[in-house]
């Protein structure tokens, strides 16, 4: 029997959500997650289709909570026929009509301890692994650790129902290795003349909008023989929002919603205005979102050049800093 995997794209997505406890009695109470079973989830990569569930959990200062989840390339007697790829993208934000428990320290370690990786308040975060071909079914135990440290002094501004936080896990399996670069690209062996790098930092809310919010960065290189003169580069980015450049470019208005050009600064320097063979520029710039979707429908062009959509992407999410 033929086991279904070739192309998978399989996106399953688990959330717990996290409710502040009162500062008058530091208890907490975990649902029965999973009927009792030491595994709260598991993602089972053999086939198409979509998953979900939600437990409530509440805690409080100086509390750790942790539940756990398998990933596996087997069911029954179906097991992957090729090597498989995972990606899991933990998305830590206020719950829905809340304010985020900003101390909350969400750590994510595989089945020996070991953190994998971690946020502090709110921000986005992956972990990757995989399955290499074999005759028997595999599998990868991971345990998310919520740890609130307690600091009186900061506590009470975090009591009551106005304040809740929820993980959301997406879960993406492929037979292609998960480098951040771009799935659209049919050579990924092959360097493209141009190269685009998009990162973000990790998101935070605005006290009094509530609005979260984060920086990007946009990196562009030129890989060709030659230079690109008066540069310029066009994208789309359907949820989040950019709203300006800082330096280094000016942003053009008046594009429908989701759409963006910037053009060179105008500095009349060759090092800011072009992009010589072997040389990037950047720019980078405030945004409103999570800063966890990749930009996409990128062209680059010049004053001596046509617009051209054959770039190379990478993009990294929820970055500390931007360098």
């Amino acid at each position: 029997m033929k086991k279904i995997i070739f192309a998978l794209l399989l996106v399953l997505t688990m959330a717990t959500s996290l409710v502040a406890g009162t500062l008058a009695m530091y208890t907490t109470s975990i649902d029965n997650l999973a009927d009792g079973s030491v595994v709260a989830k598991e993602f089972v990569f053999v086939g198409s289709g979509t998953d979900s569930f939600q437990h409530g959990i509440k805690i409080a200062p100086t509390e750790t909570v942790r539940w756990q989840f398998k990933v596996k390339n087997y069911e029954n007697h179906i097991i992957t026929e090729t090597d498989l790829y995972y990606k899991l993208t933990f998305n830590v934000n206020a719950s829905a009509g809340k304010k985020t428990i900003q101390p909350l320290v969400v750590n994510v370690k595989d089945s020996g301890g070991n953190i994998l990786n971690s946020v502090a308040g709110i921000g986005t975060f992956d972990v990757i692994g995989s399955f290499p071909l074999s005759e028997s079914g595999q599998e990868r135990d991971y345990t998310i650790e919520i740890y609130w440290p307690g600091d009186k002094n900061t506590d009470i501004n975090y009591a009551g129902s106005n304040f809740g936080t929820t993980i959301n896990v997406d879960a993406v399996a492929s037979q292609l290795p998960f480098d951040g670069s771009n799935p659209g690209n049919e050579n990924p062996n092959e360097e493209s003349e141009i190269s685009v790098r998009y990162e973000t930092t990790a998101p935070w809310q605005n006290g009094q909008s509530g609005i979260n919010e984060f920086e990007y960065k946009v990196t562009i290189t030129n890989n060709s023989d030659e230079a690109i003169e008066d540069w310029e580069i066009a994208f789309s980015l359907p949820a989040d929002r950019i709203t300006r450049a800082w330096s280094n470019a000016r942003m053009v208005s008046g594009l429908p919603e989701g759409s963006y050009k910037f053009i060179n600064p105008g500095y009349n320097n060759v090092a800011t205005d072009d992009i010589l063979p072997g040389q990037s520029v950047s720019f980078r710039g405030p945004a409103i979102g999570n800063g966890t979707e990749a930009i996409r429908n990128i062209s680059v062009g010049g004053s001596n050049m046509a617009p051209s959509s054959n770039v190379d992407l990478t993009y990294e999410f929820g970055k500390s800093s931007l360098n």
